[in-house]
């Protein structure tokens, strides 16, 4: 998992003035340390009048949650930002949306196999696309990965790759980058040539490095992606934070 560490948050003039402004620093990436899984988020800058990377931690760490699985958590995560986030319509408030992509292990066949869930409001293009129709105007926990279909992935050789936030040019741009490098390996020149998590974090942390530095020579006003990268590193065995605070 990767995630740069910079937020788009609404505030406004004493005036009234409406105006928008980019923070870095924000921690967009964190462990759930007795789940040994990570989860990271995009979207609103606050929920409940906390920064949102503040009110996740506090979410994580609250003594009163009870849960001992992924689901479990992802249900209450569900559930707590039904209560806090007012049902929108995402496609005319766009920085109304939040989500979490919360990812780990569980037990499928008796084999560790990754599973992924995306708590947020919107549509959700994976679950349409398997029939399965929710509510846009409130926070679900979609289940976009469960384990039966990354391990068919898996055992075809394939992966699945989640991108969310500000994608609307950052996605095509890392499409277009993988046709080049696939034409480049032709030649027999292989890039990324990630032979282990560590290179894989290391070449996410360059997609997200190079599209920050991107919009760093543009005429955006607001530069959405920037600051320090951070990645994780999850497995069976457990959770490597890669030099991530806790």
């Amino acid at each position: 998992m990767a995630a740069d560490s910079a937020v788009t948050i609404r505030t406004s003039r004493p005036n009234g003035t409406i105006v928008y402004k980019v923070l870095t620093g924000v921690r967009k990436l964190q462990v759930i340390d007795s789940l040994n899984a990570g989860i990271s988020v995009w979207g609103m800058g606050q929920i409940d009048n906390m920064d949102t990377d503040l009110w996740l931690q506090d979410f994580i760490n609250d003594q009163r949650h009870n849960y001992g699985t992924l689901h479990e958590f992802a249900i209450l995560l569900q559930n707590e930002l039904r209560r806090l986030v007012q049902p929108i319509v995402t496609e005319a408030n766009p920085l109304g949306s939040v989500g979490f992509h919360l990812a780990g292990f569980v037990d499928y066949t008796n084999e560790p196999t990754p599973t992924f869930y995306h708590i947020h409001n919107g549509e959700s293009q994976v679950l349409r696309a398997r029939g399965i129709e929710v509510n846009p105007a409130i926070v679900n926990a979609n289940h976009d990965l469960p384990p039966e279909i990354v391990s068919q992935l898996l055992s075809s050789g394939r992966a699945a790759i989640m991108r969310n936030g500000d994608i609307q040019i950052f996605a095509p741009f890392i499409q277009h980058l993988g046709e080049f490098f696939g034409r480049l390996s032709e030649r027999g020149l292989t890039i990324p040539h990630s032979r282990n998590l560590m290179e894989r974090a290391e070449w996410l942390k360059f997609e997200i490095r190079t599209m920050s530095e991107i919009y760093r020579f543009s005429n955006l006003h607001l530069p959405t992606i920037g600051g320090k990268i951070d990645t994780l590193l999850l497995t069976p065995e457990g959770v490597d934070r890669c030099g991530l605070t806790t």
